[in-house]
Parts: C-alpha cells; structure tokens; sequence
C-alpha cells in the first residue's frame, strides 16, 4: 500500500471526525428542552378536587402548567383569571388563586414561570386568604404546633381561631389556634411516629380564609420522655407526701389563731 494512498485515507477519517463532532454540538445546541415535574394540586371550598403531576419545559408559565394537568378549567373571556374548575365557580365573584411552592402570586397566571420540580396550589378562597405552614419541632416534649399564615403580600402571621385536626389513637381530634397561632396536645393524645394533621378557617360567610394543607401532611413525633412518678425516687415521693400533710396542719392552725386573735382584738 504506498504512501499517497495512506494519505488520502488519513484525510478522509479526519474530515469524518471533525463532521461528526460538529454535528454532535450542533445536537446540543438544538436538543430537547430541560424538563420539571410539577404537582398541581386544587383546593376547592370544601375539600380537595384533585392533585396530579406533570413533566413540563422549564420556564413554562402557570398557565401553561395548568394547562398541560388536564383538571377542568374555565377562563373568563377574553382573560386568563381562572372562573370555574371542575365546575366549582369562583367565590364572591372573582377569580380562583394560586401558589407556587407555598408563596401567594398576585400577578397573572400567564406571568409567572416556573424553573424548577415545585407545587402549584390553585385554590378557591377568600381574596385575603393566607398559606399556612407549621412549626412542631419541640411537640414531643411539649405538645405544642405552632401555626403561621402568609398572605400575596409577604407578611407571615399567626393563625388565630383556626380548627385544627390532629390523629390520634382513637381518631381524630380538634384543636383551636390560639393568638399566637399555637395549639397545645396532651400527652394521651402524643405517640411516636406520623400523626396526619390538617387546618380549616372561614368567615362569615362561609368562605375559607386559610388554605387547607395537603391531604398527605403530617407531623412526626420523635420518641416521647416519660414523665410518670416512677421517674422519682421513692424517698422523694415519701418526702413530698409528708410535706402537703404538714403545710396542711400548719395553714388550719394558723387559720385558727387568727380567728381567736380577731376575737381578742388582735391583729385586723
């Protein structure tokens, strides 16, 4: 085989080499799209209407979201504010809302893009309503969730008078927010592991205020400290009964001195 030959070969391969990696950028450059997958999830007056997944394009809009989950919805003409889904009008005349990864949006449901896996809540409600969330970190050993609302502004606060409903051994149980957004569990009602939890408030017109969480949300109770007596000594417990016993004679006795000194005129 003589040299021009060889040459020739070596020419071709490397002009086949350069062809193909510029055919393979040039496949990057033009490939599919970067895909999300997003929850969507709607919450109607009553009870949750549906919840499903969708793989989209990154930076798709709400709308386009929405859109692509199938769930039934109607636009009022000529615009892109939500009137009916699944049938379920808009109350009070406006338009069903929604949030992204539990933030409150006030502008158009065709303005906002979304770039990552996230949650996208429609929901029916009150204009002023509040994404709520909860603390329960320290609910083991002292039974408390705390309960926060965040409004379309931004402005987080507690969740006063709102129904709350926690599982129990025996079912379910209610739970009244106070003002700082805080319910209190007692101790028969804590167990270790998952305990399914929700939130619930109206107005006076039976309108939530509060949007209800997911159907899925829980609370895990890490192991509880046992506070029963059997924790103290038993000379302590000894201790403590003879104490009550003799504060008990001391507080009749002093009562009763008192009365004679009021008789003699003693003391006021």
């Amino acid at each position: 085989m003589n040299k021009k030959f060889l040459r020739v070969i070596s020419i071709i391969l490397s002009v086949m080499v350069i062809f193909g990696c510029a055919i393979t950028a040039s496949a990057d450059d033009t490939g599919a799209p970067e895909t999300i997958t997003v929850t969507v999830r709607v919450e109607g007056l009553s009870k949750q209407l549906a919840e499903r997944k969708v793989t989209v394009s990154k930076l798709s809009t709400v709308k386009a979201i929405v859109d692509s989950a199938t769930i039934g919805v109607t636009y009022y003409t000529d615009s892109t504010k939500i009137s009916h889904v699944m049938t379920e009008a808009a109350v009070t005349a406006s338009e069903w809302q929604f949030a992204v990864d539990g933030v409150i949006k006030a502008e158009a449901i065709d303005a906002v893009r979304v770039d990552k896996d996230c949650e996208i809540v429609l929901y029916n409600a009150s204009p002023d309503a509040v994404m709520p969330s909860f603390v329960a970190d320290e609910v083991a050993s002292t039974g408390v969730v705390k309960f926060n609302g965040t409004n379309k502004n931004g402005v987080t606060a507690p969740i006063e008078g709102a129904t709350v409903t926690w599982e129990t051994k025996s079912g379910e149980k209610e739970f009244i927010t106070d003002a700082k957004g805080n319910i209190y569990i007692g101790q028969e009602d804590l167990t270790k592991g998952a305990h399914d939890i929700s939130i619930s408030k109206i107005n006076e017109y039976n309108v939530p205020v509060v949007v209800r969480l997911d159907d899925g949300a829980e609370v895990d109770v890490a192991e509880i400290a046992d506070s029963d007596d059997s924790d103290r000594s038993v000379f302590t417990q000894i201790y403590e009964f003879l104490y009550d016993i003799l504060k008990g004679v001391i507080d009749v006795w002093v009562f009763y001195f008192s009365e004679i000194g009021k008789l003699f005129g003693i003391g006021k």
